[in-house]
């Protein structure tokens, strides 16, 4: 993206948070998302606001009214629409000069190297399918060498004052955690516990309550639901995590002019 007058002017805050070197790098990082449902699409949200230059955002799933506890996209006039294809669309108003690129295949073990964009300067996995979420951090992290951010489970969780970063290998109260943990170590060969992993996760400490614990009666109430207040958060938490990467990690980008 190349930084205009207008695109300064648009993005004063960011510039006036960072400084214009981190800027610079924000406007030229291109960042991959799998995944844009309660965690995904507030953390995209977060970095088109942020001025990222270029997001590829990839999921496969369409709209539904259930989502409407926790996924930015959803709305009556959205259901039934691919939810990369929605922010998209929302994406391009917030920042015309961005490059959004979206991907609505299925992620599979077997097609990773043909559905991952291998340029990007930094993954976020925000997906809940362990095998492609194993396969997925796996690909990135060994192959491409290159930094993934890891996104727990936030089902039957409340407080979002109790979401912290810390490695993979120290994460606790997460199901989906704990059993990637165990699929990473047993099909991929990284290193048993207490040894760190080397790879970055959010997630919760909070241990949480299951649909038939908060609802017994509820005839329709799932294993265990979801609040925005925490996805979101989680979401927002992965944004700055990337923004901070991004500004610590990369070459300044030496200023141009317009």
């Amino acid at each position: 993206m190349i930084i205009t007058d207008e695109i300064r002017h648009r993005f004063r805050g960011v510039r006036a948070v960072y400084g214009e070197d981190a800027f610079r790098n924000f406007a030229s990082s291109h960042v991959f998302i799998a995944g844009v449902g309660g965690v995904g699409s507030w953390c995209a949200e977060s970095l088109i606001r942020s001025g990222i230059g270029k997001i590829t955002m990839l999921d496969c799933d369409t709209i539904e009214d259930s989502n409407s506890n926790r996924q930015l996209h959803t709305m009556q006039s959205t259901l039934g629409q691919l939810k990369a294809a929605v922010l998209e669309k929302r994406f391009s108003d917030i920042n015309p000069q961005a490059e959004i690129r979206i991907v609505t295949s299925r992620l599979t073990v077997a097609g990773l190297a043909e559905t991952i964009p291998e340029n990007a300067d930094i993954y976020i996995d925000a997906i809940d399918d362990l095998p492609a979420k194993a396969s997925l951090i796996h690909f990135v992290h060994r192959r491409l060498k290159r930094k993934i951010i890891v996104s727990g489970g936030a089902g039957g969780k409340k407080n979002a004052g109790l979401l912290k970063t810390a490695d993979l290998s120290a994460t606790c109260n997460d199901a989906l955690l704990s059993r990637l943990r165990s699929i990473l170590r047993r099909e991929y060969g990284y290193p048993a516990a207490p040894e760190p992993m080397g790879l970055a996760a959010v997630f919760s400490t909070e241990k949480g309550v299951s649909g038939k614990e908060a609802s017994p009666e509820g005839d329709d109430i799932p294993a265990f639901g979801a609040l925005m207040c925490v996805t979101a958060s989680a979401g927002l938490m992965i944004g700055s995590e990337v923004l901070k990467y991004l500004s610590e990690n990369r070459p300044p980008v030496p200023a141009r002019s317009e």
